[in-house]
């Protein structure tokens, strides 16, 4: 872990780790984790597509293959390192212990496979089955001893960056894709940016020796962007301003960034970042009010 609030968003030297197994292991999943990528699920063709969404200039399949591939080896690095009594211990998930964030990342990997193979051949498979069954293939898998829980990942990821690999080489990725049937779909380019975003910040959530502190420049940039954007359109997030402080630049949310009559928020980006995600308490962060002087930080909804 790293030592002390003004410490905690530097960012320390790379812990060396194995590289992803970019194939299925040996070891088989147990049958407690099967998912809707292993049982084949399927609901029909996509025939049409009324509005196909552009794929954003800065787009690049294979830098972000990348950045997940390295991801995956810091977090089984850190399984690793984990004991079955560890993954027994609460996360910073409530409600899940550190058994259940994995079988999560797990199951996750399997569902945005089954997302990219829609992608790639227009056969719509949901990422999941259905809410429930998503939630009780977590449930299932949450208890089993780190071994398995590590032959999972390492399977599921392998399926995952199978999976990429056809989706890059048919090249459809302003194909709609879908959460669960009936869903309202979203284009398949945004799909390693929501894998990226489940190694990462579910392995903070792990509440071992990762924090927002090893997240990539290219990671927090992306994710802020996308954080701000996602609250700006909810009824329940306050206005404010957020003060990158490396950055000297200030960002308004439901308000304009010069507008002084609002609550300012002041950090690094990393600190920032977490706090919108709710995975940070607001450690390294200074809130200046409106009447001048410091203030409570402003209450934020759950990220959902």
């Amino acid at each position: 872990m790293l030592d002390g609030p003004s410490d905690k968003f530097r960012i320390p030297p790379r812990r060396a780790g194995p590289r992803a197994d970019p194939a299925p292991g040996a070891r088989s999943v147990p049958p407690t984790s099967r998912s809707v990528w292993q049982t084949g699920v399927r609901y029909g063709r996509v025939t049409a597509v009324t509005e196909s969404p552009t794929i954003p200039a800065s787009f690049d399949a294979a830098a972000d293959l990348e950045q997940i591939t390295e991801a995956t080896a810091h977090l089984l690095a850190t399984v690793a390192d984990t004991t079955d009594e560890q993954l027994r211990e609460p996360s910073l998930c409530d409600g899940w212990t550190r058994g259940h964030v994995l079988a999560h990342i797990a199951r996750n990997a399997d569902g945005l496979s089954n997302m990219l193979n829609t992608a790639a051949t227009g056969e719509v498979t949901p990422m999941y089955e259905s809410d429930d069954k998503r939630n009780a293939d977590i449930e299932a898998g949450s208890s089993r001893p780190v071994a398995e829980q590590l032959a999972d990942l390492r399977e599921s990821a392998g399926r995952f960056v199978e999976a990429y690999a056809t989706a890059q080489a048919a090249g459809h990725w302003d194909a709609p894709v879908y959460r669960t049937a009936g869903a309202t779909p979203y284009p398949a380019h945004q799909l390693p940016g929501k894998r990226l975003g489940e190694v990462l910040i579910h392995h903070v959530d792990l509440d071992l020796d990762f924090t927002p502190a090893h997240w990539s420049d290219t990671f927090t940039d992306r994710w802020f962007t996308d954080a701000l954007a996602r609250f700006q359109t909810r009824p329940e997030f306050p206005a404010l301003r957020l003060d990158v402080e490396e950055e000297d630049q200030v960002y308004g949310v439901k308000a304009d960034p010069q507008d002084a009559g609002v609550v300012i928020v002041r950090g690094p980006k990393r600190a920032l970042l977490a706090w919108l995600l709710g995975r940070a308490s607001g450690d390294g962060l200074v809130a200046v009010i409106p009447a001048g002087g410091r203030g409570p930080l402003p209450k934020l909804p759950a990220w959902a």
